[in-house]
């Protein structure tokens, strides 16, 4: 009689165990001891993309050259030093979205990186380009990125003055583009200026109007921060 009662208990927690592996297979709770990769929308993402190319250029206007200070002075140079990975500064003064669309070939895919930056919107609004030319020219310069196998960085612009409602609304659409389209972006108001959109003391070159080498330092410890 113990021996039957002793089967039937064993059958018992058998049934119950079977039960509770059936339940955990059916919330998914097996494998949950390793977190998994997130993406920065906060989908999961089931297959990691593994960057291989660590070569970055930065395409953009007189911001991303480093004036009025140079190249080795530039938020590039302290990107690259900080990733320690090679960045190609490609800034050149007075340059629109257009201008930068023009030369993608030359500059950016000639130099096979894995990534570019996209510094465009201060030119556009210093000479009056229309937004609807400035979003048109911006979307083709990062489907071309994507044709040639780059991924594309948006960087927003900063204020200027005289032009700030225009790099406003320009700011406001890229960043929407960029959320649909799931591009990282680099905001470089958000270490350079305070609330009223001035430069934060200590920060700009005589005048105002740009960075100085301590603001270009600033602004490449930050992308270096968000791009690790």
């Amino acid at each position: 009689m113990r021996t039957y009662r002793l089967e039937i208990r064993l059958i018992q927690v058998a049934a119950v165990l079977a039960f509770i592996v059936l339940v955990a297979g059916f919330f998914g709770l097996w494998g949950r001891g390793e977190k998994e990769p997130v993406g920065k929308t906060g989908a999961v993402v089931t297959n990691p993309v593994v960057l291989t190319n660590t070569k970055i250029v930065a395409l953009g206007d007189s911001f991303t050259l480093g004036y009025p200070l140079d190249a080795k002075r530039s938020w590039t140079q302290h990107l690259a030093d900080g990733l320690e990975v090679s960045v190609v500064n490609k800034g050149k003064s007075s340059q629109t979205a257009l201008d930068l669309l023009s030369r993608f070939d030359a500059d950016v895919v000639a130099e096979k990186p894995g990534r570019v930056i996209i510094f465009a919107g201060i030119g556009d609004a210093l000479k009056d380009v229309p937004l609807a030319e400035v979003q048109k020219n911006i979307e083709a310069l990062v489907e071309k990125a994507k044709a040639n196998h780059i991924i594309p960085i948006l960087a927003l612009p900063i204020g200027y003055p005289s032009v700030q409602q225009a790099i406003a609304d320009t700011r406001e659409w890229e960043i929407e583009y960029a959320k649909k389209q799931d591009i990282l972006t680099l905001d470089f108001s958000t270490v350079l200026f305070d609330a009223d959109g001035k430069y934060l003391s200590g920060l700009s070159s005589e005048g105002g109007k740009y960075p100085n080498a301590k603001g270009y330092e600033s602004m490449g410890e930050y992308a270096a921060g968000v791009l690790k």
